[in-house]
């Protein structure tokens, strides 16, 4: 049973960064649950969600993931892995990133990110390589549960993504509704309507 001491009520997302940030580069295994705004569903859809709003239709989402790790060697991993060669005989250099890495005290790279474009904009994000999602449900406005089936017809088709390429995604530190890493659990007050939702 956890103890509700080890858990850390958040009212400012700047704790959740600066911990990850004065957590170390260490790859490590991290569980979040985010409530991130959809922008990528098809105009007119009957949420009135999409890129130029960030309200009407959300996706609430458990996920165990890494973070931490090293994107290149991963992908030069998985390209030895499928030639049948020497990962020493592997290169590759990633392409432009839209993100730049915050730096540890010891100048090295976070897992914290701003982006690139407008690095001083106050906004953070997560650097994330999900291993596996338990739930997703998306809701609207009101925090009513939305059907899968009924949401589905209205999102882009998403391109395949290379084989040789790990999944990485970037939620906002401020969609993150609960992040537990290294013992430490930190929650929004939004995580228990979250938790309740995704229980159903």
């Amino acid at each position: 049973m956890l103890n509700k001491s080890e858990v850390v009520e958040l009212d400012s997302g700047l704790i959740m960064e600066n911990f990850m940030v004065n957590n170390g580069t260490a790859c490590r295994f991290v569980s979040v649950v985010t409530k991130t705004p959809v922008v990528k569903i098809k105009a007119a859809n009957p949420w009135n969600a999409g890129a130029k709003t960030e309200s009407g239709l959300y996706k609430i989402s458990q996920k165990i993931g890494v973070v931490n790790a090293n994107y290149n060697l991963s992908v030069r991993n998985r390209i030895a892995d499928k030639l049948g060669v020497d990962l020493s005989s592997v290169e590759y250099t990633g392409g432009k990133s839209s993100y730049i890495h915050i730096m540890t005290n010891d100048g090295k790279p976070s897992c914290v990110l701003v982006k690139a474009s407008n690095p001083n904009d106050g906004v953070f994000y997560l650097q994330y390589f999900p291993h596996k999602s338990f739930h997703n449900t998306y809701v609207n406005e009101t925090g009513e549960t939305v059907l899968t089936e009924d949401v589905k017809p209205w999102l882009y088709v998403e391109k395949e993504r290379p084989s040789f390429k790990p999944c990485v995604i970037a939620p906002k530190f401020s969609n993150i509704l609960k992040l537990k890493a290294t013992g430490v659990i930190f929650e929004t007050p939004e995580f228990e309507e979250a938790e309740a939702i995704l229980a159903q």
